[in-house]
């Protein structure tokens, strides 16, 4: 039974396609035709069939928008009011009490992601999104609060090592060898201020204002009667929300300096260890070991990490396509895992991390919906 009517769905569908491609369904008086030819994809069968696949908001929407007319109406108006209202309103307190213990514990980021997610629940969608929205601004502004601190930090010690480069008493003041080392941290400083610009722009451009302002004012710290400088810092200040503030940071307090012992014997790697994993299939574990093995000059080590990387990347590339396959199965368990051994290996892979949190969330929402907890 259960087999025909997804057989009888995907035919639906096809026809569906068919009826849009012929443009049955358009020009003057199509409304009613349209109406009657898409009726098809409000039914109780697709209903059902987004509920069981944890897409509780895609079922109720179907069943509002059904026919009153329709045989199936009253089966659907019981799943609705039995299961998807239910789910619906386990998975917005779910949310929403998450959302708020991260909150509490000034996770932002993790709040922000949450209350998003209980807003996909809510009849009252604008107020998650408006926590939402708090939880952004807070995650912004420590964001650049921790970046100011360590950026005004580091440009102390680079001002401080330009200042250092000057001859002591008893070295003439036009010493070769401290000229040569002062021009070189003064190209130093240059170029690095030169990035700090090219970043703060580009961040300005991308609306990420306060990543753009640290880079900006490290940039002017560094050349600070630097006309461009003093625009782009009026540019990044008018683009701020008046809610993101730029605080004085104090200095961090001191802290003891703790004696480490520092082991005397270095770590024993080989390069046939490193071959021996690679030959495993083990990439990760030889990447680690490569690295140590560069570490201590070994020899080869570069050609042996291009070897891995090439590995890692192949292998990466297999385990994202098996879940994708295993995700459009509805196998998401397995799913999750796949690409989750994927990101580990490529975690800069944006296109995987992406698929692997969304997975994810679709397999906390399935689990909520079949576990028994009401």
């Amino acid at each position: 039974m259960i087999k025909s009517n997804s057989l009888n769905v995907r035919w639906q569908l096809i026809v569906g396609a068919c009826l849009l491609l012929t443009g049955c369904v358009t020009g003057s008086g199509g409304g009613y035709i349209k109406a009657s030819a898409l009726a098809f994809l409000n039914s109780y069968n697709m209903a059902l069939q987004d509920y069981n696949a944890g897409k509780v908001m895609e079922a109720r929407a179907r069943v509002l928008a059904m026919d009153v007319g329709r045989d199936d109406y009253k089966q659907a108006q019981a799943l609705l009011k039995n299961k998807i209202n239910p789910a619906r309103i386990r998975l917005l307190r779910h949310y929403k009490a998450k959302g708020k213990k991260a909150e509490k514990d000034h996770e932002w980021s993790k709040a922000m992601i949450l209350y998003q997610q209980a807003g996909e629940f809510s009849a009252k969608p604008d107020i998650f999104l408006a926590y939402a929205s708090k939880m952004k601004l807070k995650m912004r502004q420590e964001r650049m609060d921790a970046l100011l601190k360590q950026r005004r930090l580091e440009d102390a010690v680079w001002i401080r090592w330009m200042r250092s480069y000057e001859p002591p008493r008893g070295v003439k003041a036009s010493d070769i060898a401290f000229s040569r080392m002062r021009s070189s941290i003064e190209n130093d400083i240059e170029d690095r201020a030169a990035r700090a610009y090219s970043d703060a722009r580009r961040y300005l451009k991308k609306g990420m204002v306060g990543v753009a302002y640290v880079e900006v004012e490290s940039f002017l710290r560094l050349m600070p009667n630097s006309d461009k400088g003093q625009h782009l810092l009026t540019d990044v200040r008018e683009a701020m929300p008046k809610s993101l503030v730029i605080r004085r940071l104090g200095k961090r307090a001191p802290t003891k300096k703790v004696r480490r012992k520092v082991s005397v014997k270095e770590p024993s790697v080989r390069k046939p260890d490193v071959l021996k994993l690679i030959k495993k299939g083990k990439w990760l574990q030889a990447k680690n070991e490569a690295l140590l093995y560069r570490r201590y000059e070994g020899k080869g080590a570069d050609k042996l990490l291009k070897e891995i990387n090439v590995g890692l990347n192949r292998a990466a590339v297999a385990l994202f396509a098996q879940g994708s396959l295993a995700f459009r199965k509805e196998h998401i368990d397995k799913a999750v895992t796949l690409w989750r051994q994927a990101v580990a290996m490529q975690p800069e892979n944006t296109e995987y991390t992406d698929a692997l949190r969304r997975a994810m969330q679709l397999q906390e929402r399935l689990h909520l919906l079949r576990s028994d907890l009401e």
